[in-house]
Protein backbone atom coordinates (compact mmCIF):
# COMPACT_ATOMS: atom_id res chain seq x y z
CA UNK A 1 0.00 0.00 0.00
CA UNK A 2 1.07 3.76 -0.32
CA UNK A 3 1.77 4.94 2.96
CA UNK A 4 0.56 8.71 3.87
CA UNK A 5 3.31 10.90 4.52
CA UNK A 6 1.25 13.79 5.51
CA UNK A 7 1.55 13.87 9.30
CA UNK A 8 1.82 16.57 12.49
CA UNK A 9 5.12 18.06 13.53
CA UNK A 10 5.83 19.17 17.27
CA UNK A 11 9.19 21.22 17.88
CA UNK A 12 11.85 23.63 16.82
CA UNK A 13 12.06 25.14 12.99
CA UNK A 14 14.39 27.03 11.25
CA UNK A 15 13.14 29.12 8.53
CA UNK A 16 10.15 27.60 8.51
CA UNK A 17 11.40 23.75 7.96
CA UNK A 18 11.81 21.11 11.20
CA UNK A 19 15.24 22.21 12.67
CA UNK A 20 16.72 20.71 15.83
CA UNK A 21 14.45 18.42 18.66
CA UNK A 22 11.09 17.22 17.80
CA UNK A 23 7.98 14.32 16.86
CA UNK A 24 6.80 13.78 13.71
CA UNK A 25 3.32 11.40 14.04
CA UNK A 26 2.20 9.79 11.09
CA UNK A 27 -1.00 7.77 10.36
CA UNK A 28 1.14 4.40 11.43
CA UNK A 29 4.28 5.58 12.65
CA UNK A 30 5.74 8.60 15.15
CA UNK A 31 9.44 9.23 14.88
CA UNK A 32 11.07 11.06 18.18
CA UNK A 33 14.28 13.22 17.39
CA UNK A 34 16.83 15.35 15.43
CA UNK A 35 15.59 17.17 12.54
CA UNK A 36 18.35 19.05 9.94
CA UNK A 37 16.42 21.31 7.24
CA UNK A 38 13.17 18.98 7.05
CA UNK A 39 14.89 15.94 7.65
CA UNK A 40 15.23 13.15 10.02
CA UNK A 41 18.97 13.99 10.88
CA UNK A 42 20.94 13.08 14.17
CA UNK A 43 20.05 10.65 17.13
CA UNK A 44 16.51 9.36 16.81
CA UNK A 45 13.47 6.75 16.98
CA UNK A 46 11.02 5.89 14.39
CA UNK A 47 8.11 4.07 16.39
CA UNK A 48 6.20 1.54 13.91
CA UNK A 49 3.93 -1.19 15.00
CA UNK A 50 6.17 -4.22 16.92
CA UNK A 51 8.64 -2.20 17.71
CA UNK A 52 11.26 0.68 16.63
CA UNK A 53 13.95 2.08 14.20
CA UNK A 54 16.90 3.49 16.09
CA UNK A 55 19.66 5.35 15.95
CA UNK A 56 21.83 7.77 13.83
CA UNK A 57 20.00 9.36 11.07
CA UNK A 58 21.35 11.16 8.17
CA UNK A 59 19.24 12.86 5.45
CA UNK A 60 16.61 10.86 6.36
CA UNK A 61 17.87 7.30 6.09
CA UNK A 62 18.94 5.32 9.30
CA UNK A 63 22.65 4.70 9.34
CA UNK A 64 23.37 3.48 12.51
CA UNK A 65 21.21 1.35 14.57
CA UNK A 66 18.77 -0.69 14.14
CA UNK A 67 15.27 -2.03 14.45
CA UNK A 68 14.05 -3.23 18.35
CA UNK A 69 11.09 -5.42 18.24
CA UNK A 70 8.79 -4.83 21.21
CA UNK A 71 10.13 -7.36 23.64
CA UNK A 72 13.68 -5.59 23.43
CA UNK A 73 14.94 -7.72 20.70
CA UNK A 74 17.49 -6.13 18.50
CA UNK A 75 17.58 -7.20 15.00
CA UNK A 76 21.17 -7.08 13.18
CA UNK A 77 22.42 -3.68 13.20
CA UNK A 78 22.36 -1.46 9.59
CA UNK A 79 25.80 -1.31 9.79
CA UNK A 80 26.39 -4.86 10.13
CA UNK A 81 27.35 -6.53 7.28
CA UNK A 82 27.17 -10.55 8.66
CA UNK A 83 23.85 -12.33 8.42
CA UNK A 84 21.36 -12.17 11.85
CA UNK A 85 22.30 -14.87 13.92
CA UNK A 86 19.02 -14.87 15.80
CA UNK A 87 16.57 -18.36 14.64
CA UNK A 88 18.97 -19.96 12.26
CA UNK A 89 20.00 -23.20 11.76
CA UNK A 90 22.90 -22.82 14.73
CA UNK A 91 20.64 -21.44 16.71
CA UNK A 92 16.56 -22.21 16.37
CA UNK A 93 15.61 -20.34 19.81
CA UNK A 94 12.94 -17.60 19.61
CA UNK A 95 14.34 -14.53 21.82
CA UNK A 96 11.78 -15.36 24.80
CA UNK A 97 13.21 -18.52 24.88
CA UNK A 98 16.79 -17.12 25.36
CA UNK A 99 15.38 -14.88 28.07
CA UNK A 100 13.69 -18.32 29.66
CA UNK A 101 16.94 -19.85 29.82
CA UNK A 102 16.85 -22.51 27.38
CA UNK A 103 20.27 -23.51 25.63
CA UNK A 104 20.98 -24.25 22.10
CA UNK A 105 20.13 -28.27 21.96
CA UNK A 106 17.66 -27.80 24.53
CA UNK A 107 14.00 -28.82 23.45
CA UNK A 108 12.19 -25.79 22.00
CA UNK A 109 9.20 -24.81 24.11
CA UNK A 110 7.24 -22.58 21.12
CA UNK A 111 6.72 -23.30 17.70
CA UNK A 112 6.36 -19.52 16.81
CA UNK A 113 7.24 -16.07 18.59
CA UNK A 114 3.66 -15.33 18.81
CA UNK A 115 0.51 -15.76 20.62
CA UNK A 116 -1.30 -17.81 17.61
CA UNK A 117 1.33 -20.89 17.34
CA UNK A 118 -1.12 -23.58 17.72
CA UNK A 119 -4.13 -21.86 15.88
CA UNK A 120 -2.07 -22.32 12.06
CA UNK A 121 -4.52 -24.45 9.91
CA UNK A 122 -3.00 -27.27 8.34
CA UNK A 123 -1.10 -25.97 4.92
CA UNK A 124 -1.44 -22.67 5.53
CA UNK A 125 1.86 -20.51 6.88
CA UNK A 126 2.33 -18.41 9.55
CA UNK A 127 3.16 -14.72 8.19
CA UNK A 128 3.08 -13.46 12.19
CA UNK A 129 0.36 -10.54 11.06
CA UNK A 130 -1.42 -13.41 10.29
CA UNK A 131 -1.52 -16.87 7.91
CA UNK A 132 -0.97 -17.44 4.07
CA UNK A 133 -3.91 -19.61 2.27
CA UNK A 134 -1.55 -21.13 -0.76
CA UNK A 135 -5.22 -22.64 -2.20
CA UNK A 136 -6.82 -19.32 -1.74
CA UNK A 137 -3.64 -17.06 -2.53
CA UNK A 138 -4.95 -14.98 0.74
CA UNK A 139 -3.43 -13.52 4.21
CA UNK A 140 -6.23 -14.38 6.53
CA UNK A 141 -6.02 -12.57 9.86
CA UNK A 142 -5.71 -15.09 12.80
CA UNK A 143 -8.79 -13.00 15.19
CA UNK A 144 -11.67 -13.06 12.35
CA UNK A 145 -10.54 -15.36 9.57
CA UNK A 146 -11.13 -12.10 7.41
CA UNK A 147 -8.97 -11.35 4.93
CA UNK A 148 -5.66 -9.05 5.20
CA UNK A 149 -4.32 -8.72 1.89
CA UNK A 150 -3.52 -10.81 -1.23
CA UNK A 151 0.48 -10.96 -1.94
CA UNK A 152 1.84 -10.72 -5.09
CA UNK A 153 3.80 -13.45 -6.71
CA UNK A 154 6.82 -12.06 -4.80
CA UNK A 155 5.77 -12.10 -1.55
CA UNK A 156 3.99 -15.61 -2.01
CA UNK A 157 7.47 -16.89 -2.70
CA UNK A 158 9.15 -15.18 0.02
CA UNK A 159 6.36 -16.72 2.29
CA UNK A 160 6.77 -20.59 0.63
CA UNK A 161 10.19 -20.03 1.29
CA UNK A 162 10.28 -18.66 5.04
CA UNK A 163 7.47 -19.36 6.95
CA UNK A 164 6.22 -21.91 9.38
CA UNK A 165 3.70 -24.29 7.48
CA UNK A 166 0.88 -25.91 9.47
CA UNK A 167 1.22 -29.79 9.68
CA UNK A 168 -1.90 -30.35 11.80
Amino acid sequence: GIMNLIGEYSGDQENGRYHGKGVYKLENARYEGNFRNGEFHGEGRMFVEGGSFQGIWRQGKLVEGCFVFKDDLKHKRVEDKKEWDYCTSSDPRFYNEILEGVKVGDKLRHQSAHRYATSLPKGCYDTIDGYFDPKKHTVFSYDNNEELRIPDKREIDWIKEHCRIGLD
